[in-house]
């Protein structure tokens, strides 16, 4: 019985790749999943924890990913998760379904972050004469977490008995998520700056104290506070595992609950945005960036260019920490890019910019929205890590602002763009590597011309950049964030302003050129 419920669940994680736009956002969980994992392993190697505020940075982040990962389940709306309600049509022993649903959670994303996250914590500690210590806290942690995160999904099914509440639980579960990985990434750059880290102590002491923390901290302290702590990691480790069956027989057995309600429909995006023109065009825009597999693929595929590049230097022979500066520049650099031609890809759809009485300004200011809902929090969380993993003291400033300003500069030249000189795309519907019937040397000159135009409207602050890499002067790192920061917010304000002019005046011609493509 058991082997047919894990098979359940790998049939359960395949079926997320079934058509384009499922495969897309699987793909994107697996990067977001990859990368975490990445940085867990990356940073538990460069702990020290012989320094009180590097210990107190590793319960932080170790207890904010944690929290992250029994939430995780929740993020997909259950409908990867294998909740022992959907078994109670079959007449599957209790014990034996359990058993299958436990060993099931190892199964996936949430369970492979948590032995990941063991593992790190091993690491971390692995110099040291409380090693064999930190690898029992981990193992015992692993364990916890997995087993919370189905107590967690058993419980919550419980709760979800309208598609309104799914909805809740599912924006609940990810904005969790969004908090923890911001707070580990907070905790990483203060101690990186080396600011604050007497409150960085305070709230890890604090968290220790808590159920999320206090295996993570086991290790920290004296002799009578680490058999306290693995005492109680072992006891919860047990309660939850003989405590299982008796709650998957409990649910299983128990009258569903229903509740009838009338249908909830809405309009979405568009609930949630003001009654502006520029807001009804940001909401669209919203919904082609979440469902439309054209721009899904763009957003799967914007680490891949940088990653490229930091193989390619490494096989070449460049120092591989100064390669951890390229993945921020280059993914804002971009998803800037990206939107040159943005017009092209509504094709039909352009009709209602060109009937209705829309402001330019409108239009173009709405498109700019969802990369900048995309890129703007990706930059912030990258580039401490970033900053930390390139050992170059005080170039977080330049990653940030440089990464800024590519990115509002190249929207602010996408905007002017994608209004003057459009060329064919793939149409509504296609798939994300289709390619329009039409396309011809033109296409690849604007490309160039886009991207060159962005270069050199941030070469002053990208040269103070290099400049103050190459004579590590901290005064001029900061200088050229300033620059980039200054320089994209600028580019962006009269990109929106010209390219909305442009748009106006050409609508009519840029309906005939997509109706033609």
């Amino acid at each position: 019985m058991v082997d047919h419920i894990l098979r359940l669940k790998l049939a359960l994680l395949g079926s997320a790749f079934r058509g384009a736009a499922s495969a897309m956002r699987a793909l994107l969980v697996l990067v977001l999943a990859g990368g975490v994992g990445t940085a867990l392993i990356l940073l538990a190697r460069e702990v020290q924890v012989e320094r009180a505020d590097h210990r107190a940075a590793l319960i932080i982040v170790a207890s904010a990913i944690a929290l992250g990962i029994v939430v995780a389940p929740l993020s997909a709306g259950l409908g990867s998760a294998l909740e022992p309600r959907r078994f109670a049509a079959f007449p599957v022993p209790r014990g034996r379904l359990a058993l299958g649903l436990m060993l099931a959670g190892v199964v996936g994303v949430p369970g492979a972050l948590a032995v990941t996250l063991g593992i790190a914590f091993e690491i971390a500690w692995a110099d040291t004469d409380k090693a064999g210590l930190a690898i029992l806290a981990g193992v015992i942690g692993a364990i916890v977490l997995v087993m919370a995160a189905q107590y967690l999904v058993a419980a919550t099914a419980q709760l979800a008995v309208s598609s309104a509440a799914v909805r809740m639980i599912t924006a609940a579960a990810r904005l969790t998520i969004a908090l923890a990985l911001g707070a580990a990434a907070m905790a990483v750059v203060l101690v990186q700056s080396g600011e604050d880290t007497e409150g960085l102590i305070e709230v890890a002491s604090v968290v220790a104290a808590t159920p999320l923390g206090f295996l993570w901290a086991a290790p920290d302290g004296v002799d009578a506070e680490i058999a306290w702590r693995l005492f109680g990691g072992a006891v919860a480790v047990a309660v939850m595992v003989a405590a299982w069956p008796w709650v998957v027989s409990r649910i299983v057995e128990a009258p569903q609950r229903i509740r009838s309600a009338p249908a909830i429909r809405g309009l979405g995006w568009f609930d949630l945005v003001p009654a502006t023109a520029s807001s009804a065009i940001a909401a669209r825009s919203l919904l082609y960036w979440t469902r439309d597999a054209r721009y899904c693929a763009v957003i799967i595929a914007l680490p891949v260019a940088p990653a490229l590049m930091m193989v390619a230097l490494a096989v070449a022979g460049a120092p591989v920490p100064l390669l951890w500066l390229i993945p921020v520049p280059v993914f804002a650099l971009f998803l800037g890019w990206f939107g040159h031609n943005d017009v092209a890809y509504d094709h039909s759809a352009m009709w209602m910019h060109v009937a209705a009485p829309l402001r330019g300004f409108s239009d173009r200011w709405g498109r700019v929205v969802p990369p900048l809902l995309i890129g703007t929090p990706l930059i912030l969380l990258a580039s401490p890590l970033a900053a930390l993993w390139s050992e170059v003291p005080d170039v977080h400033p330049a990653v940030v602002g440089t990464g800024l300003g590519l990115l509002l500069t190249g929207l602010g030249v996408s905007s002017v763009s994608s209004a003057l000189t459009p060329y064919p795309a793939a149409r509504p519907g296609a798939g994300p590597w289709d390619q329009p019937p039409l396309l011809g040397a033109a296409a690849g000159w604007v490309q160039s011309f886009t991207l060159l135009a962005i270069l050199a409207f941030m070469a002053p602050s990208l040269t103070l950049a290099v400049i103050g890499l190459l004579d590590e002067d901290p005064e001029m790192l900061e200088l050229a964030g300033w620059a980039g920061g200054a320089t994209g917010f600028g580019m962006l304000v009269l990109g929106i302003l010209i390219g909305g002019f442009v748009f106006r005046r050409r609508a009519p011609e840029l309906l005939g050129l997509l109706m033609r493509t």
